[in-house]
């Protein structure tokens, strides 16, 4: 189930991250240079912080213009500005033309104080020309120790550009982890007295197991990919594939040399199996051809065992399932719905992370570990100051503030756990009783790349449930080639996954396995092998060798 058609609880989280945003400053450029700023603290007798006057930050937030918003009656942006000493001001562009708008000023010139920018294209360009602070010397420890516990040495490592730090990660959301679990009906494992399984080998029997006693049941539910997509089958198979240690589309890299787990050797053993779960009769015949809406009727019907599915869709599931349940023993209320269950356990589903092969590992395909920059602009005033309004702000009581707002008012503990309050603002004003508008999530301006605070608790049981078991899951692995130049995978990526999509089908069908070694040989002359070969190149120039 494709992640763009999975935004369930992140619908909400999208809109206000649309309103990320740039810090805009409004000083003189740093005459003596702003390369490598010190973070030392201040000299003896000099001012302490707070003595210090707000640093003003002339901030172009990116708004949904149509929608009523009054930056002087925001509270909480006044309650962040008291929290770090700044004063901001806002100035309101609308979202579709943001990112425009900041190209323009840092191309003329006009550069923000602070930019969040995209990484995968203007970013890498705009550092190369020298418009962003080198943080190198900067990010440690000692000094910065709130950056350093949400953004991992190893990130820092990917976000280099030419061997030096020009900017703080940032991934979006609550995290870039895998979004995907096993799902299976918990009645159909008790009627056939089964537990949930932890092995392939476990889940290939249960399937057999299945098939034996519920021969109306299909074992295993799949449905076609979109032609030429990185992933192979929407991740239909990821629990097949990863026990086998590979993941269609990604690429490796060992000792800076890259490959890719479409043309590995484990590949070509995953297919064999599959090509046998499929001889079995243990895979849904229509995977090839029907669409996920096709599968979800099946599920809801009754007739599907188990998929992968997307972390937020059980929920709904579930309730589609007893729905059906009702229907047919004529117990379904006379409205035709069930009440919302989204803090109740799972009644219908069971839920489970990577299944794992003989030597007890696996491989769960996460998203890149960021998407965005935090950059600190060369024409900045004082980039010192910068920087440390930045560290404090992912302070846990800071980042709290800036994701959830004013406790007591917009969220609120109940027995240690955080809950946000859901009929504070009215829906048409997008004001609060006392006429305050309320911008949570809405100043984040540095927020932290591992995750909002408190975020799995503060969702509905359900959600939480299914979030946790797929973000936890400790088998995730990134794609190699994230961040890395390769004019040629961009030109021809699409290409050489369409023929591996149809490949990989016709293996599974029953098809020679030949053809994956054919495969192979076409995917390395067809430009395969000169993307490999382009990895590598940018590898050693990010690593500044």
């Amino acid at each position: 189930m494709p992640k763009q058609k999975r935004n369930w609880s992140f619908g909400v989280l999208a809109v206000l991250l649309a309103g990320s945003v740039a810090l805009s400053g409004c000083g003189k450029s740093n005459e003596e240079g702003s390369a490598s700023p010190s973070l030392a603290p201040s000299a003896p007798g000099a001012e302490s912080p707070a003595a210090e006057a707000p640093y003003v930050l002339n901030w172009m937030k990116a708004q949904d213009i149509s929608k009523p918003y009054d930056p002087a009656a925001d509270v909480v942006m006044h309650a962040i500005e008291q929290k770090l000493n700044i004063k901001i001001v806002p100035e309101m562009v609308d979202v579709q033309q943001y990112k425009t708008k900041l190209n323009l000023k840092i191309a003329s010139g006009a550069i923000p104080d602070v930019v969040r920018i995209d990484f995968a294209d203007d970013f890498q360009k705009y550092a190369q020309q020298g418009a962003f602070v080198d943080l190198t010397d900067l990010i440690n420890e000692q000094d910065t120790p709130n950056i350093m516990r949400e953004v991992p040495q190893d990130v820092f490592e990917k976000a280099k550009v030419n061997g030096k730090i020009y900017g703080i990660p940032y991934q979006g959301g609550p995290g870039a982890g895998y979004r995907w679990n096993l799902d299976m009906r918990k009645d159909y494992l008790e009627k056939v007295k089964a537990d949930i399984p932890k092995t392939l080998d476990e889940y290939y029997n249960l399937l057999k197991k299945i098939k034996t006693e519920m021969p109306d049941v299909i074992p295993l539910g799949g449905y076609t990919a979109q032609i030429g997509e990185q992933k192979y089958a929407n991740n239909s198979f990821d629990h097949i594939f990863g026990a086998f240690g590979v993941t269609p589309g990604f690429f490796t890299e060992k000792d800076g040399k890259f490959s890719n787990y479409d043309i590995e050797p484990q590949m070509r053993e995953a297919l064999l199996f599959l090509q046998k779960m499929y001889a079995e009769g243990l895979i849904d015949k229509e995977f090839p051809t029907i669409k996920e809406e096709q599968e979800r009727t099946k599920l809801y019907s009754g007739k599907l065992f188990s998929w992968m599915g997307w972390w937020s869709t059980p929920n709904g599931y579930d309730t589609q399932i007893e729905t059906g349940e009702l229907i047919k023993s004529g117990s379904l209320a006379k409205d035709g719905t069930l009440p919302d269950q989204a803090n109740e356990p799972y009644k219908y589903l069971a839920l489970t992370d990577s299944l794992v092969g003989p030597d007890g590992t696996a491989v769960a395909p996460m998203g890149a570990p960021f998407s965005q920059m935090n950059a600190i602009s060369v024409k900045t005033k004082d980039p010192k100051r910068v920087l440390k309004i930045i560290e404090d702000s992912l302070s846990l009581e800071n980042q709290i503030l800036t994701v959830w707002g004013i406790e007591g008012e917009d969220y609120k503990i109940e027995n240690g756990v955080l809950k946000t309050v859901t009929d504070l603002v009215d829906p048409k004003t997008l004001k609060d009783k006392g006429g305050n508008y309320r911008g949570t999530q809405s100043y984040l301006f540095a927020p932290g790349l591992t995750g909002w605070p408190r975020y799995l608790e503060s969702l509905p049981l359900r959600m939480s449930e299914s979030l946790g078991i797929a973000i936890n899951n400790k088998f995730q692995i990134t794609d190699a080639s994230n961040y890395l130049d390769s004019p040629t995978k961009i030109a021809k990526l699409v290409e050489l996954n369409t023929m591996r999509d149809s490949v990989f089908t016709q293996i599974i069908m029953g098809g020679d396995i030949k053809k994956f070694d054919e495969f192979v040989e076409k995917w390395k002359a067809q430009g395969g092998a000169k993307i490999l070969q382009e990895l590598e190149e940018s590898f050693q120039k990010k690593a500044g060798k």
